[in-house]
């Protein structure tokens, strides 16, 4: 993943990373449009434990899980080991600000900026507001990053990177990483490793945000079920 990261950085297109979870592929499901974005993403890597349970019993191969955290991590400290500059984008109130100060903390060479914090984004991607969506591209193409991580959640950050991506011409990665700057602002904690290990993150996560729990249910219980129960219609 981290070479095929560094290929995108090298080239002289936009590419657009996701990392859809059992939620954003229900969501996919339902939405005919939403799985076509998807299905043209540059890169798509699987996250969730429920993605990599549902291949094995469906095909009876194991996959690695790429965790959104994880993927976006991986390209923060590719950026700043090649001088690159990285926005953080979205992420609500101070969200996006905190990370990048954490992360200036961490790797003092690494160039890091934070925009958009205030701008609604509808289901669709597009600001609710023209002005502040079009101010907000203004702002992002006057920094030029190579790298701009979109954190307003699924399916609204992916629709936005397809919709914008071509505007902003510096970036060489787009990716979508939904409640990952809260933990690196320190909104939330990551789940302990032997979790992560056991796929078990999304209990740790509804421990500390409750409110969560329909859409974990959606992630756990209907996504295996539905998946499994087309495999036996089939």
């Amino acid at each position: 993943m981290c070479r095929t990261l560094g290929v995108f950085l090298d080239g002289d297109a936009t590419r657009r990373v996701f990392t859809p979870n059992p939620e954003i592929l229900l969501y996919a499901r339902e939405h005919p449009d939403f799985k076509a974005l998807l299905n043209h993403a540059d890169l798509a890597l699987p996250d969730g434990a429920g993605v990599a349970v549902v291949q094995l019993l469906r095909t009876g191969r194991r996959i690695r899980r790429w965790p959104g955290v994880d993927v976006a991590e991986a390209a923060v400290r590719l950026a700043a080991a090649r001088g690159d500059p990285v926005m953080f984008v979205g992420g609500g109130g101070d969200v996006g600000r905190r990370a990048a100060a954490r992360w200036q903390a961490k790797l003092p060479g690494l160039s890091v900026k934070a925009a958009g914090a205030e701008v609604r984004i509808g289901e669709d991607g597009v600001a609710v507001s023209t002005e502040e969506g079009r101010a907000l591209i203004d702002a992002i193409r006057t920094a030029a990053p190579r790298v701009v991580l979109v954190a307003f959640g699924a399916p609204k950050q992916e629709r936005w990177i397809d919709r914008y991506s071509a505007e902003i011409p510096s970036a060489r990665i787009m990716l979508g990483v939904g409640g990952t700057l809260d933990m690196w602002a320190g909104r939330f904690s990551r789940a302990p490793r032997l979790m992560h290990r056991l796929g078990l993150e999304w209990a740790w996560r509804l421990a500390q945000q409750p409110s969560r729990l329909p859409r974990i249910a959606r992630a756990t219980m209907v996504f295996p079920w539905r998946a499994l129960r087309e495999r036996a219609a089939r």
